[in-house]
């Protein structure tokens, strides 16, 4: 009947708009989507956020790497981790609870910063041909107890079988008695300093 052709008509009409409007939306969906990531990319590259999104990156990798060595050195009791782009310390005696930094003991402070040392010298020696780096300590072990000196020279022991020259410059006797070689210098106000290879 002319009814039925009428609502035929109808329906095939509306079915076409509605295979047109799925397209359109898929389309939208998509160019939402660029414009979002349109806008991420803007607000990277205005002033230095480039530089810190970038910064961000290499941080993490740093201290990923750092974590190596320091959960390590401390009996797998603590790790280092990012968090806004400062660091923490995860405490696996304590739940594995995050805290401060600011709250290691100055042996441990110490280990930190020689893990994150390491890893950024590693880090350097990888972008460099030489063959072979060179890492100096300047003390930093009069904090450490002897438990933590032996973990700390053990570590840069290890790093010779690594194709690294270390170097120690310290005061404390435990550890210029363990040394292989040293180089002591001792001052005399009439003659000069005076150096003496020890080995």
């Amino acid at each position: 009947t002319q009814e039925a052709a009428k609502l035929e008509d109808q329906l095939s009409r509306l079915v076409k708009l509605f295979e047109e409007k799925r397209g359109l939306l898929e389309v939208y969906s998509q160019l939402k989507k660029r414009g979002e990531n349109l806008s991420e990319m803007q607000k990277l590259f205005k002033a230095a956020g480039f530089v810190e999104y970038v910064a961000s990156i290499y941080l993490q990798q740093l201290c990923d790497h750092a974590n190596h060595r320091f959960h390590r050195m401390t009996r797998n009791q603590l790790s280092l981790q990012l968090n806004g782009g400062s660091f923490e310390i995860v405490d696996y005696l304590n739940d594995g609870k995050s805290r401060s930094v600011k709250t290691l003991s100055g042996g441990q402070a110490f280990q930190v910063s020689l893990c994150l040392a390491l890893a950024l010298a590693e880090s350097v020696q990888a972008n460099s041909k030489a063959n072979r780096n060179f890492f100096f300590i300047d003390e930093g072990f009069g904090t450490q107890d002897s438990e933590s000196v032996n973990i700390v020279f053990e570590t840069l022991q290890g790093l010779v079988k690594e194709n690294r020259i270390v170097g120690i410059i310290s005061h404390v006797e435990e550890l210029k008695e363990r040394m292989p070689i040293s180089i002591q210098v001792e001052k005399n106000l009439e003659t000069g300093s005076l150096i003496e290879i020890v080995q």
